[in-house]
């Protein structure tokens, strides 16, 4: 989900938009929502996305008052590497405000038929473990 993220950021970026990526398991991203309430506020004009958003769960209810401020689709994209509907230090579900979407590895038929079983499955179906392994 992170690399199709980024991906989208990308290609946003190459057409005059300039998303924010966050990504919650870094500190220098932390600390920038050291005051979330204003740095994210200041970015209402842009595409801002959080990865590893079960790092803070006390995000979801400044969210929810910032999509209400102002209702525009695509401000927040939202990933995690945990069911977020299952955390219970979740406060809030931004009911209303929020579409999920669970993306699992690729399926056989989506990698292909030049990709061997044996490798598919070893190396779990994400993209990256698709890849050539370098030698080196």
């Amino acid at each position: 989900m992170t690399t199709l993220a980024k991906d989208f950021a990308r290609s946003l970026a190459g057409r005059g938009r300039s998303p924010l990526y966050l990504d919650l398991e870094l500190n220098s991203d932390l600390a920038r929502l050291t005051d979330a309430e204003m740095f994210l506020g200041s970015q209402a004009d842009r595409l801002v996305v959080i990865d590893e958003i079960q790092r803070r769960p006390d995000l979801f209810p400044l969210l929810r008052a910032l999509i209400d401020k102002e209702r525009r689709p695509g401000r927040f994209l939202i990933l995690g590497s945990a069911n977020l509907l299952t955390l219970r230090q979740i406060p809030e579900s931004l009911a209303g405000r929020v579409r999920f979407l669970e993306l699992g590895p690729f399926s056989r038929t989506e990698a292909g038929a030049k990709v061997q079983l044996r490798r598919h499955w070893l190396r779990g179906g994400y993209p990256e473990a698709l890849l050539p392994v370098p030698l080196g």
